[in-house]
C-alpha cells in the first residue's frame, strides 16, 4: 500500500502541490491511504521516514522539507516532490494507468508546470489568505511565522486590488487557453493525460476550494475561455476521489 502524506484542512484536504500527487495516484489507479501532517511536523516526519529535502531554506544551506511525500510499502521507497513522485509511479507501475512523464518529455513538462505556476500567480494573495483560514491552527500559525516572515494575519484582497488580480488571472488563463488551440485532444499532450495536466487541475481545484464552488469568482473562472476550465476540471472529476 502507498501512503500519501498530505496537509489537513478544515474543508477539502490538500493544496495545489499535494493535489498533483492525488491526481497522479488516481490516474494510475493505485490504491493508497492518506496520513495528514501539520506543517510544523513535516520536517521531523521527513527525517524519520527518510524523505529527501526538496530545496533549501532561505539561508541557502539548511535542507527544506515539503509535502507531498509518498511511502510505498511494496518497495520500501520514500519519495518527496510531486515531479519525482510521478516519475517513480511511472517506473514502478508502468502498466497501471497513463504514463505521466513520457520518455523525453521531463524537461518540457517541468517547464510547462513552471509556466502554470506563473499563470496562477495573480491568485497567490487569495491562496495565502486561504491557507491561514482553511488550515488547522498549528499549520496556520507556522505558515505565518515561518513561511511569511512573522506576519500576524493575511488579509484577502479587496476592492480595486481584488478586481485587478482577478482580471490579471483571467488574462493569464486566456494565454494558457491558446496553448490548447489546435490540440488533438483534451489534454496537454493530446488524448492522454500527463503530469502537466495534473499541475493545471491542481491549481484549478485549489482555486475552487479557495473561493467556494458557488462563489461569483469561481463561476467567473469556469466561464472564462468558453468554459474551458470548468470542462477541463469536469474531465478530471473521476480522479478527485478521496481514499
Amino acid at each position: 500500500m502507498i501512503t500519501l502524506y498530505d496537509l489537513p484542512t478544515v474543508t477539502t484536504p490538500g493544496t495545489m502541490n499535494t493535489w498533483r500527487t492525488r491526481y497522479a495516484l488516481n490516474l494510475k489507479n493505485l490504491p493508497y491511504h492518506v496520513v495528514y501532517v501539520e506543517l510544523p511536523d513535516v520536517e521531523a516526519l521527513a527525517k524519520k521516514i527518510g524523505a529527501a529535502p526538496t530545496s533549501t531554506k532561505p539561508d541557502g544551506v539548511s535542507p527544506f522539507y515539503t509535502i507531498p511525500i509518498i511511502q510505498d510499502d511494496s518497495t520500501g521507497a520514500v519519495i518527496s516532490d510531486s515531479t519525482a513522485i510521478a516519475a517513480y509511479l511511472d517506473e514502478t507501475y508502468p502498466s497501471s494507468g497513463p504514463v505521466l512523464i513520457p520518455a523525453g518529455t521531463k524537461a518540457l513538462q517541468l517547464a510547462f508546470s513552471s509556466a502554470v505556476d506563473e499563470t496562477f500567480a495573480p491568485l497567490r494573495p487569495f491562496f495565502l489568505h486561504a491557507i491561514t483560514k482553511k488550515t488547522n491552527a498549528p499549520t496556520a500559525a507556522y505558515f505565518m511565522r515561518v513561511r511569511l516572515g512573522g506576519v500576524s494575519k493575511v488579509d484577502a484582497p479587496e476592492g480595486v486590488e481584488r478586481e485587478k488580480l482577478l482580471a490579471s488571472a483571467k488574462q493569464n488563463l486566456g494565454k494558457m487557453n491558446k496553448w490548447f488551440e489546435g490540440s488533438e485532444g483534451n489534454f496537454v499532450m493530446g488524448n492522454e493525460p500527463c503530469f502537466a495536466d495534473t499541475a493545471i487541475c491542481a491549481f484549478l481545484h485549489f482555486t475552487r476550494t479557495v473561493f467556494g464552488e458557488e462563489s461569483e469568482e469561481w463561476k467567473g473562472v469556469v466561464a472564462w475561455n468558453d468554459g474551458r476550465w470548468g470542462k477541463y476540471l469536469e474531465i478530471f472529476k473521476p480522479y478527485e476521489k478521496l481514499p
